[in-house]
């Protein structure tokens, strides 16, 4: 108790005469010295990696089409397919109500009988005017009349014919098909509805196709071309592998940033409307690279410490690029000849006194 009193009083009185000045206080190379922490050199390391440019976008159809009504003031009659469902193309989707399409071919079938058995007596008729003749006691006015009769009555049946196709195509158009083999994505049509001419009735997703369409940095979409990898992933976990189909020739306004197109396998696993990060590989290439550890990032800069022979590091400001496998690459400021500390870079300081491991971390 008595020496734990001498060691309080001793303190004491220590502290009151670095207050009053009567001893001088620590400056800070002293302090420097006497911070020493024990670090592992590393010498940054060379290794090839895949280089890729990160882009991020959402999953679209690659192409749609609008399966709609071509003539108006029909009743849908039936819907054969919902959304969903795989069509193959030329397959009966919906059905409009057709009875007065059917009456009206009927009536252009009956209008063309009639027209034909009026060109056969206009015929009939002019080939007897043309065997009576002058002598027959037909005039030469009469014969021309009868000619004349007879085209006409050919020009009837040549237009009961064209009217009667056209109402076949309007019987034919109350039944949609699909243009296209792929997967309805949309129904907005409603049964019993009466349908005017262009009504949408479905949206398919042409041949199932799905499309990535990333956007990119604008510096970053001159080094893309068609053909190249693309990698969608979720939470670090690659998802789906596409091909680069095109890049696109402008820039978005609002984001300054470039559209890639990247064509997707059609598994139907990605969806029209999910958002996904990702990247696109543009080749490969040799990096200097240095654990994450030994890289200090601070305002913006990153730094690392290299090793001095007195026993001190040394600040250096360096640039950095892409990251993997926890690696970063680091483009310049620093030679492969350097050795830096390896970890605990937080806590060095420009000229900080450092103990080094008695064995050198191997890249």
């Amino acid at each position: 108790m008595v020496t734990q009193m001498k060691h309080l009083i001793s303190g004491l009185a220590l502290a009151a005469a670095f207050a009053l000045g009567d001893l001088p206080l620590a400056t800070a190379a002293d302090q420097t010295a006497r911070t020493v922490l024990t670090i592992r050199p590393i010498h940054a390391e060379r290794q090839t990696w895949t280089d890729s440019v990160a882009a991020g976008g959402w999953v679209a159809a690659w192409s749609e089409a609008s399966i709609a009504t071509e003539i108006g003031d029909y009743r849908i009659e039936d819907l054969a397919v919902d959304v969903g469902d795989s069509v193959r193309k030329g397959d009966v989707v919906a059905r409009l109500a057709d009875d007065q399409l059917r009456a009206a071919v009927a009536a252009g079938e009956a209008a063309l009988d009639s027209a034909r058995a009026a060109y056969e007596l206009a015929q009939s008729d002019a080939r007897r005017a043309e065997l009576l003749g002058p002598s027959g006691g037909q005039s030469k006015r009469e014969l021309e009349a009868a000619l004349i009769a007879e085209r006409v009555a050919a020009a009837n049946v040549a237009a009961a014919e064209a009217e009667l196709e056209t109402r076949r195509l309007r019987l034919a158009k109350a039944t949609l098909v699909a243009p296209d083999d792929g997967v309805i994505s949309a129904r907005p049509a409603v049964l019993g509805a009466v349908a005017s001419a262009g009504t949408e009735l479905y949206r398919l997703v042409r041949q199932n196709r799905v499309e990535w369409r990333a956007e990119v940095a604008a510096d970053a979409a001159a080094r893309l071309t068609r053909g190249m990898a693309a990698t969608l992933t979720e939470n670090g976990i690659s998802l789906s592998i596409g091909v680069v189909r095109l890049v696109g020739p402008t820039l978005n306004a609002a984001s300054g940033r470039a559209t890639v197109y990247v064509d997707l396998p059609a598994t139907g696993e990605l969806r029209p409307g999910a958002y996904f990060a990702g990247h696109i590989d543009t080749g490969q290439q040799e990096v200097l690279t240095l654990p994450e550890s030994a890289v200090l990032l601070k305002d913006g800069t990153s730094f690392v410490f290299a090793l001095d022979p007195k026993g001190t590091v040394k600040r250096l400001s360096v640039t950095t690029g892409a990251r993997h496998d926890g690696r970063i690459a680091v483009v310049s400021g620093l030679s492969p000849d350097v050795a830096v500390a390896e970890s605990g870079v937080a806590f060095l300081f420009d000229g900080a006194a450092v103990a080094i491991a008695a064995e050198e971390v191997k890249p």
